[in-house]
């Protein structure tokens, strides 16, 4: 990374301070924003303050915290509100996947500005009827013009592995194919645990390592297996081995965001606003428990 790169992720880093752990090396510790939509965006900083959570991923995409059609307006206010209650928007899931969307660059420009460190990417998808590995050759073209228009950011863009039969990156070498050619200061990885279980069952050892030296913020979550079905479930009650997370947390680069994933309550459902904020509460109990942080 460059020198404004470690400035400013530095900055990140240091919300974990607080944490009195000789060892720590994962951190900020932050949530998905997605279960959160129905808040104001001083609840949201509350809630965050009152969780020890140190910042937000934020949705900046169709239907989310933040409409990209209103990101000159509206990050700016979500920002604030964090700020003045001590939190960060360490990250944001957006919808892109290309350098060429106007839309897209209003959201990159934005968030730049505004000191974000690093934007989730939009996936890939494969046609199953068609030959794979021209499929990948294509994307990781894509995501190498991105790479190159973010040469004028601080803001760095990030694959996550998704679990599922035709999105690129599931397997995770084909994540780290799909990063061939970009700067590792401009795109890199998030290494999701949920799906790595999911796709990996028990090479989740071997997909860490394989694709650990590109990751810049780590996914948590858990889920089990009803029947061939994979079902979310609250952390620590599912299949993500505890090994994992321990792995992972104690090899990542210092100073990188963990964001904690609840996915078993409905979030599109505002009467459930209030089961959406227990269960992350208590998802962040757990994962105090498991790791340490």
């Amino acid at each position: 990374m460059n020198r404004r790169q470690v400035l400013r992720l530095g900055g990140v880093a240091a919300l974990a301070s607080a944490v009195p752990a000789a060892d720590r090396r994962i951190g900020p510790v932050v949530t998905f924003g997605k279960h959160l939509q129905w808040l104001s965006y001083d609840e949201v900083a509350a809630f965050l303050e009152e969780n020890d959570f140190d910042g937000i991923e934020a949705t900046v995409r169709k239907g989310g915290q933040v409409e990209p059609e209103n990101v000159e307006k509206d990050l700016p206010r979500l920002v604030g509100s964090l700020e003045k209650r001590g939190r960060k928007v360490v990250l944001i899931t957006t919808d892109i996947n290309d350098a060429d969307d106007p839309l897209a660059r209003r959201v990159i420009r934005t968030a730049d500005a505004l000191g974000v460190p690093f934007f989730r990417m939009a996936y890939y998808r494969y046609d199953l009827e068609r030959p794979v590995l021209d499929q990948l050759e294509t994307h990781r073209q894509t995501v190498s013009r991105l790479g190159e228009y973010l040469n004028d950011f601080q803001i760095m863009g990030l694959y996550q592995n998704h679990a599922g039969k035709n999105l690129v990156g599931a397997s995770i070498w084909d994540q780290l194919r799909l990063l061939e050619g970009s700067p590792e200061d401009r795109i890199a990885a998030v290494f999701d645990v949920r799906h790595a279980t999911v796709e990996g069952g028990q090479s989740w050892p071997l997909l860490w390592r394989l694709i650990r030296n590109r990751v810049r913020v780590v996914y948590v979550k858990d889920f089990g297996w009803d029947g061939r079905k994979a079902v979310n479930v609250p952390l620590g009650r599912g299949q993500v081995d505890p090994e994992l997370l321990q792995m992972v947390s104690a090899e990542v680069a210092p100073g990188t965001p963990l964001s904690l994933h609840m996915e078993y309550v409905d979030h599109r459902d505002a009467a459930k606003k209030v089961e959406n904020m227990k269960a992350i509460s208590g998802d962040r109990a757990t994962l105090r428990k498991l790791i340490g942080v």
